[in-house]
């Protein structure tokens, strides 16, 4: 890349030599290789400051794999994915700080990243080491890894043989969306769809309990008396553009986790149907990064008009006596649907030079749940906020309850807010009333630290925020 630097270099080096010989030709050559070389690069990026590099690569194991449960996969339903978006902002100065500039997101269709917390697999530090290596103006912690949080891939917590497959992919693949980059511009938009629901199921004694096997949660029995918490059917889009306004990419945050297939297949779940449906409505070349927004009480699975929504399936899909397949589809022709008609809104408001912010922070927090307990060992956990123009982006490992990702949005100074959760390994995090009415992802079985820790989550992300958007 040319810089200031590198232009005042070649302008002092024809100076020194206009003194030294007087010679118009040379001044007349020296300016004709300023006008046609050096000035039209830096115009085009003070014109073009933001740029933006995609990449993908196919992470589906290689025969057998260990998935969770601790049962052995039996072939490939769909193929699992890593998605890679860099966005890098140049410093007109000539002079760049890149850990302020430059951030990487990568996200992959697994149950969650490895960080070192509770588990000795670390496959988020595997992939900094791997990339910083070969990009040393990059700095790990600009690196953010996130999981879409399907059931049926691999167990990074304990397939060694997975991670050490995996691993050099992805890292292969942020090089090689590093050394695409080029200038682009951003758009974004909200949308809506609904994908997820509140899967704890309330009665009149004021316990709660989750659908599904472990606790048996329904909204049929003569008890039930509401949902628990709330549902986020918004999608949050960002859109990324070339110079020549063609669309490069799009990020789709969904507070719904992939979790509608089961079984020994490995699957990337309802996003693969997204990626097919945008391969062709889109194009074959346009990336899709899925993001999971705070979900840790939301499931795909439909707790009230069940019947109805099957009902609806059937008849979108006649012939298919897969009900989960039909759920599939129809989770995926929502999302896309709302990518598709955001996108034919904000097409023109493409911001070419938008502010490009990033800060991290490091809260130690003490396990034990409910309460923190004093001997518990100390887990360093990760917050990341990005702001990108008048987007936030903001990270953390938990599965991290609704009402806590709704806190955030809520307070946040940007005009849309992106929740990630599950940008590392950590456990449920739920809220105290979600403690207090015993639903499955708010005992002691499903969580290694408790409620405090969600306020010192979402109060730390605000205050990154609040850092990035009065630092100008």
């Amino acid at each position: 890349m040319i810089t200031d630097a590198t232009i005042m270099k070649h302008f002092s080096a024809w100076k020194r030599n206009s003194r030294i010989t007087s010679s118009l030709p040379l001044f007349l050559a020296g300016w004709i290789f300023l006008s046609a070389c050096v000035f039209p690069i830096a115009a085009e990026r003070d014109r073009f400051p933001l740029k933006v590099g995609w990449a993908s690569t196919d992470i589906t194991p290689e025969g057998s794999a260990r998935m969770r449960g601790g049962i052995n996969s039996a072939g490939v339903l769909d193929p699992i994915t890593a998605t890679v978006l860099v966005l890098e902002r140049s410093d007109p100065s000539g002079k760049s700080d890149t850990f302020h500039d430059a951030v990487v997101l990568v996200s992959c269709d697994l149950q969650h990243i490895t960080d070192g917390n509770r588990y000795a697999a670390n496959m988020r530090d595997d992939v900094r080491a791997r990339v910083t290596k070969s990009i040393p103006e990059l700095r790990g912690e600009q690196i953010i890894l996130m999981a879409t949080h399907t059931h049926v891939a691999p167990s990074v917590q304990s397939d060694a043989k997975y991670n050490k497959f995996a691993t050099p992919l992805i890292a292969d693949a942020v090089i090689q969306a590093w050394q695409r980059r080029a200038p682009g511009g951003v758009s974004y938009g909200l949308g809506h769809a609904v994908a997820g629901h509140n899967r704890i199921a309330t009665y009149a004694d004021g316990r709660s309990r989750m659908s599904g096997s472990f606790q048996k949660g329904s909204t049929g029995n003569s008890k039930f008396t509401h949902l628990e918490g709330f549902e986020d059917h918004s999608v949050n889009l960002l859109y990324t553009w070339d110079r020549k306004k063609k669309l490069t990419g799009v990020i789709a945050n969904v507070a719904c986790p992939a979790q509608v297939q089961r079984g020994d297949k490995i699957s990337a779940d309802y996003w693969h149907e997204v990626r097919e449906i945008l391969r062709d409505e889109l194009g074959p070349d346009v990336a899709l990064l899925p993001q999971l927004s705070a979900a840790g009480d939301i499931a795909t699975t439909v707790m009230v008009e069940r019947k109805a929504e099957r009902r609806m399936q059937q008849l979108r899909l006649p012939g298919s006596n897969d009900e989960r397949a039909q759920r599939r589809k129809e989770i995926a022709r929502r999302i896309s649907a709302t990518i598709s008609e955001t996108l034919s809104v904000v097409k023109s408001e493409i911001d070419f030079s938008p502010v490009l912010l990033h800060a991290m922070s490091v809260l130690e927090i003490r396990g034990g749940f409910p309460e923190p307990v004093p001997d518990a060992p100390m887990f360093p956990i990760e917050i990341h906020a990005v702001r990108l123009g008048d987007v936030a982006m903001v990270t953390n490992p938990f599965e991290l309850y609704l009402d806590y990702g709704i806190r955030m949005k809520g307070r946040s100074p940007a005009v849309q807010t992106f929740v990630v959760e599950l940008a590392g390994s950590a456990s449920y995090l739920p809220t105290e009333r979600a403690v207090r009415q015993g639903g499955y992802g708010a005992i002691a079985k499903t969580c290694v630290v408790g409620p405090k820790a969600g306020e010192r989550v979402v109060s730390e992300t605000l205050s990154l925020l609040e850092s990035l958007w009065h630092s100008e």
